[in-house]
């Protein structure tokens, strides 16, 4: 059965957020009522909630870590957590099926406590990529199998890190893989999740564990999904694609991490602490040291991770074709994926700066407001004149706007002003955030009468 890679950072997103808490609180507010009262040292709990493979780290890819970094203000705290790539893995073997299996998704958590950001990268299953010291390229899913078939050093886990990390040109610390089990009880435990459905679901063939199908169905809106139903939503394929699935998966970890970080939330973690415990012991694998764990949730505890960076590396980075073998595979553009992944790791400051050096990667949809015939068509051949790319044109809800509209759904608001620029539109041009920043376009423009006026000097 597919597993998502949704399950990994979900548990280890609260492991890492509640280790703090279960040290700091637990003793002072549960100890004291409870059957661990007699205990005065709660490190037995956290020493081993994880199993921990003894994998060889890359020491060279260690070195790269940021430095510490001290605080301005000298009475401030200094910085001492390094900035870490996690790799994430699901890999797609049902219980009865034997050999290495593959991996379903991957994401890449990417975590700077010095700049105070986050971020998470899906690379598709199907994107094809290098594979280091076996000389030929082939889907980035197989590089675990691979790993543990031909007894690669670290095995399955260390060559997909190894691919990933010569895919975008960064170390790749560490990895965590979870069983799919362990994730529909996470959820559980802390009571469900609330993410919003964009349009209904409807799945006649979601498959189950014994190669059968059974219907899965969701409303739109805004929803409450227990364990199952999550797992449910971040697996189906009906609706779209992997790539739907992998903006799915990003959307139901911003949701696990938004709810174990609200402050009502600390006595449930609290009450559920043994069955936690348990549950992330028996269901993640990680390389990541227990220290830096345990270091990683006092910072978010102390701090906030406000930025918190998603991209999907979709077909818009790449060509969607056939492998020679007959494969249906992602090609990667090296100069769109550069592109995108410049932006992605770099820091706040500099992130539009990078942006803007190419806005190719940047999806516009452009919609006529008017009723003057084709004034989306030119609006995109201009655009296109300067290098943007201009995904779709159509009709707005109406044809009566008098401004143009700049709608972003979460590019650098420096990249939409550009946009303007490139229209030569007036600077106070209306610009508003989309709320959906699952989206299928990055920014979408709406043609007022003031772009035809404009066009008529």
């Amino acid at each position: 059965m597919p597993v998502a890679l949704v399950y990994t950072l979900a548990v280890l997103g609260v492991a890492l957020v509640t280790s703090s808490w279960l040290y700091d609180w637990a003793r002072l507010r549960i100890l004291g009522s409870s059957p661990l009262a007699g205990v005065t040292d709660l490190d037995f709990l956290t020493a081993n909630w994880l199993k921990t493979p003894e994998v060889s780290v890359d020491t060279a890819a260690s070195d790269t870590l940021a430095a510490p970094v001290a605080a301005e203000n000298s009475a401030a705290p200094v910085v001492t957590v390094p900035a870490i790539n996690v790799l994430l893995l699901g890999t797609d073997a049902r219980p009865d099926e034997a050999g290495a299996p593959r991996t379903d998704t991957m994401i890449l958590l990417s975590l700077d406590p010095q700049h105070q950001t986050a971020g998470m990268l899906s690379l598709p299953r199907d994107l094809w990529v290098s594979i280091p010291g076996f000389g030929y390229e082939t889907k980035v899913n197989t590089a675990y199998g691979i790993g543990e078939e031909y007894n690669y050093p670290g095995g399955g886990p260390q060559l997909a890190k190894d691919t990933v990390s010569s895919f975008i040109g960064q170390p790749v610390q560490y990895y965590a893989r979870v069983d799919f089990r362990g994730f529909v009880e996470l959820i559980d435990l802390i009571g469900g999740v609330d993410v919003v459905v964009k349009e209904p679901i409807l799945d006649e063939s979601y498959p189950t564990d014994d190669y059968l199908t059974t219907v899965f169905a969701l409303d739109a809106g805004t929803q409450h999904l227990d364990g199952e139903t999550a797992l449910k939503y971040v697996r189906t394929r009906n609706i779209d694609d992997d790539y739907g699935r992998a903006g799915r998966q990003q959307q139901v970890i911003r949701a696990v991490v938004d709810k174990v970080l609200r402050a009502d939330m600390l006595s449930t973690l609290l009450s559920n602490l043994p069955r936690l415990l348990s549950t992330m012991r028996n269901s993640v694998e990680t390389d990541i040291p227990i220290s830096l764990q345990l270091d990683f949730a006092n910072f978010v505890r102390a701090n906030s991770l406000p930025d918190i960076r998603q991209l999907v590396l979709d077909s818009r980075f790449g060509e969607e074709t056939y492998s020679e073998e007959g494969a249906w595979i992602l090609r990667p553009d090296r100069a769109k994926v550069r592109s995108a992944l410049a932006g992605f790791f770099a820091p706040p400051t500099d992130v539009g700066n990078v942006a803007l050096a190419d806005p190719a990667w940047v999806r516009i949809e452009v919609l006529n407001g008017t009723d003057a015939p084709g004034a989306a068509a030119t609006m995109r051949d201009m655009l296109q004149a300067q290098g943007w790319q201009v995904v779709s044109i159509g009709d707005a809800d109406r044809s009566d706007y008098g401004r143009t509209i700049i709608i972003n759904y979460g590019v650098p608001d420096d990249l939409v002003k550009r946009v303007g620029v490139d229209l030569d539109l007036a600077p106070n041009l209306s610009r508003l955030h989309g709320l959906d920043t699952s989206a299928p376009v990055d920014v979408r423009i709406v043609v007022g009468r003031d772009f035809l006026e404009h066009l008529l000097k």
